[in-house]
């Protein structure tokens, strides 16, 4: 049945803030689409931050052959959402999170027995890296496979949750994080670190940084500096940040003690970091070194530095490391878990430098 289009356009709008408001995403993470008629779907555009959509944004996708009408690119996930809804003709409204719960317990690839769950059992869909045939196909499966499902963990990716109408799949992405929230509990690692590296924003030659509650200006090129800040300069020295931010979290602080680099359990990570992440001890020209191409080293016993071109950059980068952190802690723990393939995460760390960060640096 066709539904007012307009009505709709504006219901996204509504949700997009709303997806805002409840701490499911951040920035322009994950999509929403609503279904428009029997043959179209609306869906969020690509890369436009949700507090700035306007009901003209949103973009008409034929479920079909997924050409698409608007002024903006659809959601590169468009492919996800229309096998969904051919799969189940119920399902009026989609949700696509890379919320926190739900992704640290789908990085694991099982399903996970829930009693508060439509079915009993929110499923896990095999991984396929983003915007691909084989993710929405993986999708569809589990699904397919679960027909009250309505959720399911794309692993190492985020989840897919589905709806009768918004509030219906709201409710599924909130009983999701819930479940996962739960599973979480009691195994978050005592991570406690007493040295701050600090964070510091770059201004011209010389850079700002804050520990503790102190704030001190430095020269960049100054190399006899006291610690932290000769780690500060050597990094921008040595790269093309201008942000630079500490992560002492627990599980940031966990996996820095074990002294090993890190490979990513979450996509997200391997895009915006790196696709395999150093652990150095904290000597300046060593940390600098392992930033050469990535946005993120661990420090041996004291946590992380996260840089990005903009403090808002670096503090996605922060982000995403310590729900990766945590994903790996829980699935440490499952048996078959593991990281991201090298081939995978280090194309998917290409394509975005190549293509997502040029048309951000392009928005600017």
């Amino acid at each position: 049945m066709e539904q007012n289009e307009q009505a709709l356009r504006e219901q996204l709008v509504r949700a997009g803030n709303r997806l805002l408001e409840s701490g499911l995403v951040a920035r322009t993470w994950g999509n929403l689409s609503a279904r428009l008629s029997d043959t179209e779907f609306l869906i969020t555009p690509s890369g436009l931050a949700y507090e700035r959509l306007t009901p003209e944004d949103m973009a008409a996708v034929r479920f079909d052959t997924l050409e698409s009408r608007g002024p903006h690119r659809p959601s590169s996930e468009k492919g996800m959402h229309a096998a969904i809804y051919r799969l189940r003709p119920e399902a009026n409204f989609l949700i696509h999170t890379h919320q926190y719960a739900a992704s640290c317990v789908g990085a694991a690839g099982r399903d996970l027995p829930d009693a508060g769950a439509p079915g009993g059992v929110i499923p896990c869909a095999q991984y396929g890296m983003p915007s691909t045939k084989k993710l929405a196909g993986a999708a569809a499966a589990a699904f397919a496979a679960n027909p009250e499902a309505g959720a399911v963990f794309l692993r190492g990716h985020g989840a897919v949750c589905a709806g009768a109408d918004e509030e219906d799949a709201f409710s599924a992405a909130m009983s999701l994080e819930s479940a996962c929230l739960r599973e979480l509990a009691g195994s978050e690692p005592d991570g406690a670190l007493t040295q701050d590296c600090g964070s510091s924003v770059r201004e011209g030659e010389r850079f700002r940084l804050k520990v503790g509650g102190e704030v001190v200006l430095y020269e960049v090129r100054d190399t006899e500096l006291p610690f932290p800040a000769d780690l500060h300069a050597a990094v921008y020295r040595g790269t093309s940040a201008r942000c630079i931010l500490a992560d002492r979290s627990p599980a940031v602080a966990e996996l820095s003690r074990r002294g090993r680099s890190l490979r990513p359990y979450l996509d997200d990570l391997a895009q915006i970091a790196g696709a395999e992440l150093l652990c150095v001890k904290a000597e300046p020209q060593r940390a600098a070194a392992a930033l050469f191409g990535k946005n993120a080293v661990l420090l041996r016993c004291l946590g992380a530095l996260c840089t990005g071109k903009t403090r808002e950059d670096a503090e996605a980068v922060r982000t995403i490391l310590e729900k990766d952190c945590r994903a790996q802690l829980y699935a440490e723990n499952v048996p078959g878990a593991g990281p991201l393939a090298r081939t995978d995460a280090a194309l998917q760390r290409a394509v975005y430098l190549n293509r997502y960060a040029r048309l951000k640096e392009a928005d600017r």
